[in-house]
């Protein structure tokens, strides 16, 4: 793979990676972590155990694709996302019902791909790209959850070093 030119070919993870992550526990409930998807206006986030470690993915996508299949005749369902994810996600009251008790646990994402704070921010989107996730949790040494990166994150980075080459 050829190096890319100027600072974009030397951002990490680490520089590009939102270190203030709202996190859902897996034992909340589905209500719990639609309101929270709504107070932060997010469409995703990492879960973490009563540890605290990083165990999964809860997104908008995890949270209507039982309604998808339920709304739609089979064959006729648009893939979760984009507008219909949200107008779902919008009239997610009977989610909200039906998610009182149900864990989050139940709906996450589990595999799920993780990067490193090392990593190259075009390894990132590379990782991003081939599993058409929207995020990717950045994982420290031990472990730890230490940040996300979003598509926005990326896109970002792009204009931002565009930007200074002018």
């Amino acid at each position: 793979m050829a190096e890319l030119p100027g600072r974009i070919g030397t951002l990490t993870a680490r520089d590009v990676m939102t270190r203030q992550v709202i996190v859902i526990q897996a034992d909340e409930s589905i209500a719990q972590a639609i309101g929270t998807f709504r107070e932060n206006r997010i469409t995703g986030a990492p879960v973490v155990d009563a540890s605290g470690r990083f165990i999964g993915i809860l997104s908008l996508r995890d949270l209507v694709r039982d309604s998808c299949a339920e709304a739609e005749p089979a064959g006729e369902s648009e893939e979760p996302g984009g507008d219909a994810t949200w107008a779902l996600f919008e009239k997610s009251d009977r989610l909200e019902q039906g998610g009182e008790s149900e864990p989050v646990s139940n709906r996450m994402s589990t595999n799920v791909a993780t990067v490193s704070e090392n990593l190259s921010l075009v390894e990132v989107a590379r990782t991003m790209c081939s599993g058409h996730w929207h995020r990717v949790p950045v994982i420290d040494d031990p472990g730890n959850l230490v940040g996300i990166i979003s598509t926005m994150d990326v896109l970002a980075a792009l204009v931002n070093t565009a930007d200074e080459l002018r």
